[in-house]
C-alpha cells in the first residue's frame, strides 16, 4: 500500500462522514451547522461554561473533519497535524474516522455501546499508525 491510496482511503471516509452528517441533518428537518449553531445559541446561555467549551470543540471537529477530507484528497501530507488533532477530539466525541461504524449504529440500534467505544478507539489507532507510516511523499 502506498500514500496515495492511504489518503485516498481515509479522504473517502471522511467524505462519507460529512454526507452523512447532512443527510441526517436534511432529514431531520434541519440545515446542516446552521441549525446546530442557531440551537446552541438558543440553549447554551442556560447551561454551564463546560457544555459550551463541549459545543466550541464539536464544532471545531466537525470543521476540521471537512477540512481534512480535502486535504486526504488533495493528497496533501499537512493533513497528518490534523489528524493527530482530531483524534482526540474523535474520541471524546465519539466520532470514528471509519465512518461507516456511524451508519452501522444507526442500522442496528441495539448494538453493544461497549463493542462500538473500542472499534471507534481502533479506528483512531489505525487511522494516527497508518497516516504516520505512510506520511511522506511516495
Amino acid at each position: 500500500m502506498n500514500r496515495k491510496k492511504v489518503w485516498w482511503l481515509w479522504g473517502g471516509l471522511d467524505a462519507i462522514y460529512v454526507t452523512w452528517y447532512i443527510l441526517v441533518s436534511f432529514i431531520g428537518g434541519r440545515i446542516p451547522f446552521f441549525s446546530d449553531i442557531a440551537s446552541a445559541v438558543d440553549i447554551l446561555p442556560e447551561h454551564s461554561v463546560v457544555q459550551v467549551y463541549m459545543f466550541v470543540f464539536n464544532l471545531t471537529l466537525q470543521v476540521s473533519i471537512i477540512i481534512s477530507c480535502a486535504l486526504f484528497l488533495s493528497q496533501k501530507t499537512q493533513v497528518k497535524w490534523l489528524v493527530y488533532l482530531q483524534a482526540p477530539l474523535r474520541l471524546i466525541f465519539i466520532v470514528p474516522s471509519v465512518s461507516i461504524l456511524l451508519v452501522g449504529a444507526r442500522a442496528f440500534p441495539n448494538y453493544n455501546i461497549v463493542f462500538m467505544a473500542v472499534l471507534v478507539v481502533a479506528s483512531e489507532v489505525v487511522k494516527v499508525w497508518s497516516v504516520r507510516r505512510y506520511g511522506q511523499k511516495s
